[in-house]
């Protein structure tokens, strides 16, 4: 009976050393995604594609219609300013022109009589030999005369220019890049027949969205690279006008440019990224309260997390991010992620990104 009476009691008595020698669950810590303020991680420079192009070029062709004779230059050849580069048959512009020249001849026979016979009227009228109807007829066809040897002077010049259009001369040295016709062809008024460029300055031009454009200043300066070439480069010019409702066009200079840089060639164009005068966070940090007022973000201090009122701007930036008037002070670890589930005063680890990768860390 003692026995029996002894076994609850030691049970009882195992127990509750069991239980003081259960070690004590420490409490846990949940990793958080966070911003050293002030310190934005990632890329410094926006990368975009430009092409290259001569900043003096031009693409020749006729002002009047007619059959293509013959191209005198080819693709590549060096040429000079004023120098012929291709011809039209000028037989049928001769014509035209030989014709308003014996126009113009006739017009001027024509005009001598007409003022001949208005001197006799005139003379006549005087000796009131003839009625004043005689004398209006007389100067009517003289001025007639006049009218027509103006149009039959007109006609010859025209004609003169036609002729001289029926070449194409090159408006600067440079040299040929395409040709885009063949001869004894029908060439159409204004159809492009060569490309002439001046290679000694290249510029760069390139379609920027507009939330960068509108941060560039002119004589900004860049780099392009083609392959293992880099390229240095400087804003010229900006447009005013958007394409396709989101780009614009930049336009950069080439400095130095190597001799063996070619136009239409495609390159990365890099381009610094403007650093923001104020201090920015971004929009998933901040913590509206329920009075729809005031903003709050979570600030790692001593592992555990402080919850603070701040003040912004107000405006959400193209990034994502909005300006912070005050409560965040530089180099302060600001929670970025997942506040929506945290709370004041709770242990935190700052997370930090793994890869599976062989020999690569962050």
């Amino acid at each position: 009976m003692r026995l029996r009476n002894l076994l609850p009691l030691s049970a009882a008595l195992l127990l509750a050393a069991c239980a003081e020698q259960a070690p004590s669950t420490p409490p846990t810590t949940k990793p958080v995604k966070v911003e050293v303020a002030g310190a934005r991680a990632g890329p410094t420079v926006d990368s975009f594609v430009g092409t290259i192009r001569a900043r003096q070029r031009t693409e020749l062709s006729f002002e009047t219609y007619g059959r293509l004779h013959s191209i005198k230059v080819d693709v590549g050849d060096h040429v000079r300013a004023g120098q012929v580069l291709a011809q039209l048959d000028e037989a049928p512009t001769r014509w035209r022109l030989d014709k308003a020249v014996a126009e113009r001849k006739a017009a001027s026979v024509t005009l001598t009589e007409r003022e001949t016979w208005l001197r006799q009227q005139e003379a006549l009228m005087r000796d009131n030999i003839i009625a004043p109807a005689a004398l209006q007829l007389a100067q009517a066809s003289y001025q007639q005369a006049v009218s027509q040897l103006t149009a039959a002077e007109a006609a010859v010049a025209s004609a003169r220019r036609d002729l001289e259009l029926t070449r194409i001369t090159a408006p600067f040295d440079g040299r040929i890049v395409a040709r885009l016709a063949q001869p004894f062809v029908d060439i159409a008024a204004g159809q492009s027949v060569l490309q002439l460029e001046a290679g000694q300055e290249y510029e760069l031009i390139s379609m920027l969205p507009d939330v960068v454009a509108e941060k560039l200043a002119i004589g900004k300066e860049a780099f392009a690279y083609s392959g293992e070439q880099r390229l240095a480069l400087k804003l010229a010019r900006l447009s005013s006008r958007s394409e396709n409702g989101s780009l614009v066009q930049a336009i950069f200079q080439i400095k130095d440019a190597p001799a063996n840089i070619r136009s239409g060639t495609v390159v990365e164009l890099e381009l610094a990224r403007a650093e923001d005068a104020q201090l920015t966070l971004p929009n998933t940090a901040l913590i509206n309260a329920n009075d729809g007022k005031t903003t709050n973000v979570f600030i790692i201090k001593s592992g555990s997390l402080h919850r603070r009122a701040i003040t912004t701007d107000g405006h959400l930036l193209p990034n994502g991010r909005i300006a912070i008037t005050s409560g965040v002070a530089n180099g302060e670890h600001v929670v970025i992620a997942g506040t929506a589930f945290l709370k004041d005063g709770q242990a935190v680890v700052e997370h930090q990104s793994q890869t599976i990768l062989q020999g690569v860390s962050q």
